[in-house]
């Protein structure tokens, strides 16, 4: 009875989580369903209505915040301008020519769009597999699935993702910190691609015909500069932050970087400013900053409810930190198809648990989360990616959804081995 009682703060815990999950099924939106997990963990350790209220204008207005809300505008606004001037498209053609290799062909336009997070990217993509796949007699549904495959290689290592800045944000470290150990899981993805999905459907396949002669290297770097600007700067303005020893928040430098290449996008397209205020007012760019907002609520609100005493107290410790680590992370995934969510719903309740050491959370423990709640969000049904792509393909979605378990089971055990090791 008293080691029930121990656990009983989780089970409150994972009582909010599950009205998030109904939530998202019930098609609420994101913010509104994390919000409603929000107040139910209010409601459930008896804060108070004017406290839970006073909590969630505090965690509105914190720099943290206001920081990540600034990079996720900063993000969209590249993102849609490199789409809408078509410098992605022109980027990607460029570069044809210098891909010899099939499988290199096929790969690297999905790969190239999942360098920038952009909603949908795999619609984006198809185009341009279909028109390496169709000469390699390769069938619909492996097209489908090798453009959803490759379009999120990046996903759990890359700078630019708004989930894996917001998880270095709430774990309080830096993004360098998290790349240093989710990079692996790029190369894993590649490799188990190459398996599964490469190998069997190249075996056979005819030579590709030649294309056009070589892009300029000038040109390649043109179009690329935007790319470039965002990506060194972001790391390389991170680095300077981290070699200084500056207060100021490394989401500083990140946004500043965004900004510089937005802005270099906007002078070679010759795009007008209005159009930038433009993006920050569209629905998907207000739906993304509604996310940041309702996830600093819950945040806030799990640490005014004073739950992480009452976890750490509890004889239920250890089955605390693999709920958090990894069965939240991967079941809010699964459900939403979204980094976000698994990112806003694990992080809160994983750092209020997590050991620490001199140089800061366990790093083991984060990881964890990240690869887990990864795996959950690239096995969906009902990420937005998966779906574009086996729509664009004219594909069966339950069809195309089996051929990704297998795939899916090998990299979430590969995951497990390397945590294991650290």
């Amino acid at each position: 009875m008293d080691f029930l009682t121990g656990l009983l703060p989780l089970f409150k815990v994972l009582a909010a989580f599950a009205a998030m999950l109904v939530g998202i099924r019930l098609r609420l939106g994101l913010p509104l369903a994390i919000l409603a997990g929000s107040i139910l963990l209010a409601a459930l350790f008896r804060l108070a209505p004017l406290a839970w209220l006073q909590t969630a204008a505090y965690a509105l207005v914190d720099t943290q915040t206001l920081c990540l809300a600034g990079i996720v505008a900063c993000i969209m606004i590249l993102s849609d301008f490199l789409e809408k001037t078509g410098q992605n498209d022109r980027l990607m053609r460029a570069l044809a020519p210098l891909l010899k290799n099939p499988g290199l062909r096929l790969t690297f336009f999905p790969a190239l769009i999942g360098l920038l997070p952009m909603p949908g990217g795999a619609h984006f993509s198809a185009p341009m597999v279909k028109s390496v796949a169709d000469p390699l007699h390769i069938r619909p549904m492996d097209q489908a699935v090798i453009n959803y495959w490759f379009r999120h290689l990046w996903e759990p290592c890359w700078p630019l993702y708004p989930g894996l800045i917001l998880s270095a944000s709430l774990a309080n470290v830096s993004i360098a910190t998290i790349m240093a150990y989710t990079w692996p899981a790029a190369l894993a993805c590649t490799l188990i691609g190459w398996f599964f999905f490469l190998r069997p459907n190249l075996k056979n396949a005819p030579a590709l015909p030649p294309l056009s002669e070589n892009t300029a290297p000038k040109t390649l770097l043109v179009l690329g500069l935007p790319l470039l600007t965002a990506i060194l700067g972001a790391v390389g303005v991170e680095a300077a932050f981290a070699a200084v020893k500056t207060d100021l928040p490394f989401e500083i430098g990140v946004m500043a970087a965004l900004v510089a290449a937005s802005l270099v996008c906007a002078l070679q397209n010759r795009v007008h400013p209005r159009e930038a205020l433009g993006e920050l007012t569209n629905r998907h760019t207000l739906h993304m900053l509604a996310v940041i907002a309702a996830i600093f609520i819950f945040k806030d609100t799990l640490a005014q409810t004073g739950v992480a005493s009452q976890l750490a107290a509890s004889a239920g410790k250890e089955a605390v930190l693999i709920t958090a680590a990894a069965i939240v992370p991967f079941l809010v995934g699964l459900i939403s198809g979204i980094t976000m969510a698994y990112v806003g719903a694990a992080f809160p309740l994983l750092m209020a648990v997590i050991p620490m050491t001199p140089t800061g959370p366990d790093m083991a423990w984060i990881t964890l989360a990240i690869l887990c709640g990864y795996t959950g969000v690239l096995i969906s049904p009902l990420h937005i990616c998966f779906i574009f792509s086996c729509t664009y393909y004219h594909v069966d979605l339950a069809q195309a959804w089996r051929r990704l378990v297998l795939p899916c089971a090998v990299f979430l055990a590969a995951s497990l081995a390397f945590v294991a090791l650290l």
